[in-house]
């Protein structure tokens, strides 16, 4: 299992959080969870399934997991992620 990954994001004066989660060899998917204010507002979940049987599968997982972790951040400067008011 690929340590996880957690941000905290300023925008338009409410407070994000992203965390970011390898479920490991198990549950071999990576979950992106928005958060505003304690409550989730949205989540992503890749499967990494096909890559379980490669060797150095955990340095792809990890590459993979700050892709979507990065691209989810980008989501609410876009404007695309709504706060609960």
């Amino acid at each position: 299992m690929v340590t996880g990954i957690n941000s905290d994001i300023d925008y338009n004066n409410k407070m994000f959080h992203v965390q970011t989660e390898d479920g490991g060899l198990n549950n071999p998917i990576i979950l992106t969870r928005i958060f505003c204010s304690g409550v989730l507002i949205t989540t992503r979940k890749t499967s990494y399934v096909y890559l379980v049987e490669i060797e150095d599968w955990k340095s792809i997982v990890e590459r993979l997991m700050k892709e979507q972790h990065d691209e989810m951040i980008q989501e609410i400067y876009r404007g695309n992620v709504m706060a609960q008011n």
